[in-house]
């Protein structure tokens, strides 16, 4: 198993345990920073911080604290598409485009929070909306 502690923040694990709002409790690190049963995904972020000798990761989320990861992969599943928050030419502070296949659908503010997570100002329904009706729009149906 995936150990979590980070020599560059000790107080890395009590940070995940914050943020993970929507992550079942027995899937938490354990006291000795085991991963446990995290999703693939954030196991993969916290190697891939790691290896880049980063603070410790922490997943991005929308303004309702809701973490954006879980609700992307639900979205890629339903529709079978590719969906990324992309910033392409911006600078700091500037809106990311919401790309669905490649195609920007919308735009969201965006933040970098001081424990080191980025927000997306946009409530997690509200994406998960704008996504909805692209996909509507254009004609698309559910796997």
């Amino acid at each position: 198993m995936t150990n979590i502690r980070d020599e560059h923040d000790l107080d890395a694990e009590a940070r995940l345990q914050d943020v993970a709002v929507d992550v079942p409790e027995e899937q938490l690190p354990d006291e000795d920073g085991d991963t446990g049963q995290l999703p693939e995904w954030w196991v993969e972020a916290i190697e891939e911080f790691r290896e880049h000798d980063l603070p410790a990761y922490q997943p991005p989320r929308f303004a309702d604290d809701v973490l954006t990861p879980p609700v992307i992969e639900r979205l890629e599943a339903e529709y079978d598409a590719e969906i990324r928050f992309m910033g392409v030419g911006v600078e700091y502070r500037d809106t990311w485009g919401v790309y669905v296949d490649g195609e920007q659908i919308f735009t969201v503010d965006r933040e970098r929070e001081p424990a080191g997570y980025t927000r997306y100002q946009i409530q997690s329904d509200a994406f998960e909306r704008n996504v909805r009706n692209h996909f509507t729009d254009t004609g698309a149906e559910t796997t």
